[in-house]
């Protein structure tokens, strides 16, 4: 049995981290209120580069177009947090999904039927097969619902299929094949991890139009690596602890198995990854949309207020107001990641 683990007050420098995360998270709710009921930044060319702390109307001074920077401050917020919170919070699921599931099935532990990988071969075979006479028929008639009907139909005979008794001669175990779940996720990992993720992510944008949605999925399409990693190795190191055999032989549900050992261990280093990688997308998006990358240009975002600083050196406040609230909301991201880090350290060494 450990040592108790003694309760980690929140220090100063922690609780002001905290509390410009929620400030953060709340003017990012505020506006994507405010987007719904189709509020935009205005443009006044007659107020152009009006100082900050000289007007009530313009608190924090105006930009080149004589829009207001604290209203386009806060619109940018909740470009910065689409971009890093909801995105990477399905990535962080997909990849302790995927880490430990490679974990507890192996390489043979996922054994499937040949019947099952026929009928797979042969749909993906029709679906490819006629995909180019659907789409001239779509172009040539405008028949834009007949691709749905078409999906759906390969669909339908998917389960059809599917649940047919497989035939005679197809029944015994030699002819189910064992997937190598952990060796394809390993190759997957290693691959992945050798392109920094802005390079990546400038490289997939290039194949979809600049979207902030579209920005979204392909960042949750890079950021799962790392999180596949901590669970696969958390829950290999757990499989060896004698209580994870007892909870085999004792015949309790993985669900339980999962909730009450393994989340308990891994969430820490979850957490922290969380923290940290949301601070780099942070920086990520700015970034890209100081490039004009994969950011449509009516989207409001922090970087592109410091792309415009370049144009116009004498108006200091277009890019200090955004430059401060990015670097604070990077370090209280990683002030907090901090905390969850230095936690789960103190829970390893008291066990």
């Amino acid at each position: 049995m450990g040592k108790e683990i003694k309760k980690r007050t929140f220090t100063r420098g922690e609780k002001l981290s905290l509390t410009w995360f929620l400030l953060f998270s709340g003017a990012a709710l505020a506006a994507q209120a405010i987007t719904l009921f189709g509020q935009e930044p205005q443009a006044h060319p007659e107020r152009a580069f009006l100082p900050p702390f000289t007007s009530v109307a313009h608190l924090l001074g105006t930009d080149h177009l004589g829009r207001d920077l604290l209203f386009y401050l806060l619109l940018s917020c909740r470009t910065a947090w689409l971009l890093a919170i909801p995105p990477l919070s399905l990535a962080t699921l997909l990849g302790v999904v995927a880490g430990t599931s490679a974990a507890i099935l192996g390489n043979s532990g996922l054994k499937v039927s040949l019947w099952k990988i026929l009928v797979l071969l042969f749909l993906g075979f029709l679906y490819f097969y006629f995909k180019g006479a659907v789409n001239w028929a779509i172009t040539t008639y405008s028949l834009s619902y007949l691709r749905y009907g078409y999906e759906g139909v390969l669909v339908f005979l998917l389960f059809l299929l599917w649940g047919m008794k497989v035939p005679k001669g197809l029944k015994r175990g030699k002819n189910e094949v064992a997937i190598p779940i952990e060796g394809a996720l390993l190759k997957i990992i290693n691959i992945w991890s050798t392109l920094p993720k802005l390079l990546l992510l400038l490289i997939l944008s290039a194949f979809t139009p600049f979207s902030l949605y579209s920005l979204m999925g392909w960042i949750c399409v890079t950021y799962w690596v790392l999180p596949a990693r901590i669970a696969r190795a958390s829950v290999l190191q757990l499989k060896e602890e004698t209580y994870y055999e007892a909870t085999r032989a004792l015949g309790i549900p993985f669900r339980k198995v999962f909730v009450q050992f393994l989340w308990p261990s891994i969430k820490g280093p979850i957490l922290t990854n969380f923290c940290f990688a949301a601070s780099g997308l942070l920086g990520i998006g700015s970034t890209l949309a100081y490039l004009g990358i994969g950011i449509p240009a009516d989207v409001p975002s922090w970087g592109k207020l410091l792309a415009n600083a370049r144009y116009s050196y004498e108006a200091w406040w277009i890019f200090l107001f955004p430059a401060i609230t990015l670097l604070f909301s990077i370090l209280s991201l990683q002030t907090l990641g901090n905390r969850f880090s230095a936690r789960s350290t103190q829970a390893s060494v008291t066990k």
